[in-house]
């Protein structure tokens, strides 16, 4: 199976995961997702989780956004039909792994010899290396049924306003919202993000807007962002991860 990596951690570390990888498996096949998650921030590494899984018929993919290395939060495998999740239980592979159907859920035992601020290299690459070797999952761990919860939350309807949250803002400066498409009825709306309102068109994609302009365009995950032509809508609006976003007619 070919392991993915998404990761906070950079290249550079990224590469050590690699190495241990291959060092258990020669015959690995391994995909770089993403190195650049913004540091510790676990629902958009979820978000990017969620986002790619659709796109392997079957992978094992590693995720390290683990603010709480070194503590006594679990490592975790989850199994999914054709899929497996290898890395913290923190809720980075929850909106993913329910996704595809989560099957069995184990916790992997840490070695004392494992760096306690780089259970990516010395836990979770060793173990999904050898999930690809073809080691079963309760041979590596002991079934659990408690895990951390992680969701995107769902938009409301209230008085003719839509109301959703801000997931996250991605380095472009485009603010990913929690609304989902069956929630737009017009191309045009009000959106209102803290203290800031601004009228706004829903494109087909980016490039139909003009330089400068503030637009709406569903993003390849089915979810509602708010950008801006050539610029940076996030700092437009002072918009934070977690902010309410208002939609009216």
């Amino acid at each position: 199976m070919i392991i993915t990596l998404t990761t906070d951690i950079g290249w550079e570390y990224a590469a050590e995961m690699k190495g241990k990888i291959l060092s258990i498996n020669p015959d690995a096949k391994i995909v770089d997702i993403t190195h650049e998650i913004m540091p510790q921030n676990i629902r958009q590494g979820a978000f990017v989780l969620y986002s790619i899984v659709p796109c392997f018929k079957k992978a094992i993919h590693i995720g390290v956004v683990d603010p709480g290395v070194g503590t006594d939060r679990k490592a975790i495998i989850i199994e999914c039909k054709n899929a497996y999740f290898v890395g913290p239980d923190n809720g980075l592979f929850i909106p993913a792994a329910k996704k595809l159907g989560i099957k069995k859920i184990y916790e992997i035992e840490v070695s004392r010899k494992a760096s306690p601020v780089f259970h990516g290299r010395d836990v979770f690459a060793p173990v999904a290396a050898k999930l690809s070797a073809g080691i079963k999952a309760e041979e590596l761990g002991k079934e659990i049924k408690k895990y951390v919860e992680l969701d995107f939350g769902k938009a409301t309807v209230e008085k003719g306003r839509i109301k959703g949250k801000v997931l996250f803002i991605d380095r472009f400066g485009n603010i990913i919202t929690n609304i989902t498409k069956k929630y737009l009825k017009t191309k045009e709306f009000h959106v209102k993000i803290g203290v800031v309102e601004k009228k706004v068109k829903l494109y087909p994609s980016y490039g139909y807007a003009k330089e400068g302009e503030i637009l709406a365009v569903i993003g390849s995950s089915g979810f509602l962002e708010i950008a801006r032509r050539e610029g940076n809508a996030a700092k437009y609006f002072n918009a934070k991860e977690d902010m309410e976003i208002e939609m009216f007619f």
